[in-house]
Formats: C-alpha cells, structure tokens, sequence
C-alpha cells in the first residue's frame, strides 16, 4: 500500500486535528482497508477494478481527486452506467457508516489507488448528511 502524504495534506483541516501525524494518517488508511473490505469489497474487488461489466472501477483519476463527489457517493448513493453500456446501475448509499468511517474508506481509496492522499473530516461529512 503507497502512501503519499505531502506538507498541505497534513496540514490540512482534518478530524484528527491540524497536526495530524503521519502515523494517525498511516492508522486512518489500515481503519480504512479494513472498512472497504466489510462494505465495499464484494462489488469493486480487492483491486478496485470492480466485477466485470456490473460494478464501475474506483480506479478513476476524476473520482479519486473529488472529495465531495466521493462524500455524496458513499452517503447517498449514485447511479453509474454499466461498461457494457445500457441500464445503470445504483451504488447503494452507506449512510449507515460512522463519519470516521467514511473518512477512513476515503483516504484508503485515494491512498491505494489515487494520484494523492485526501483526508476529509468528520465535519465535512457530517455537513454533508
């Protein structure tokens, strides 16, 4: 797992506080991988490609570098059309998740497969319900 952390990701407003350590960072992506695997897993795969022609790959560089759009997604859900075209499909929405859990499968996702790091905050989340 790569993790890419730069000066403004840590410094950045976050739920574990403006001095968020490389550590609580590096916590918050294991909390994360084990959230993915008990709620994401089964659909996008353990390398986030997704099953073929149902569920879309979470390796989109346009997805992974939008916090509200992955905020929106995994609290209510999207519709995203199917590779081979034709009906869409609906990501079901995860608002029974914690903040810090949402928190977590971001920064896991935008940390496995993204260009870099985003950390979001439990307020940023809760702002968004």
């Amino acid at each position: 797992m790569k993790l890419t952390l730069s000066i403004a990701t840590l410094l950045a407003t976050f739920s574990l506080g403006a001095d968020a350590s490389e550590q609580e960072a590096r916590d918050l992506i294991g909390f994360g991988a084990l959230t993915f695997a008990d709620n994401c897993m089964k659909c996008h795969k353990i390398d986030g490609y997704g099953e073929e022609a149902l569920y879309p790959s979470l390796r989109d560089p346009a997805l992974l570098a939008n916090k509200s759009l992955l905020i929106d997604t995994l609290l209510h859900g999207r519709s995203a059309p199917r590779r081979n075209g034709g009906e869409e499909d609906l990501m079901p929405a995860l608002e029974f998740l914690t903040d810090r859990e949402i928190s977590a499968i971001i920064a896991f996702i935008t940390n496995t497969w993204g260009d870099e790091l985003l950390l979001v905050s439990e307020e940023e989340i809760k702002a968004a319900r």
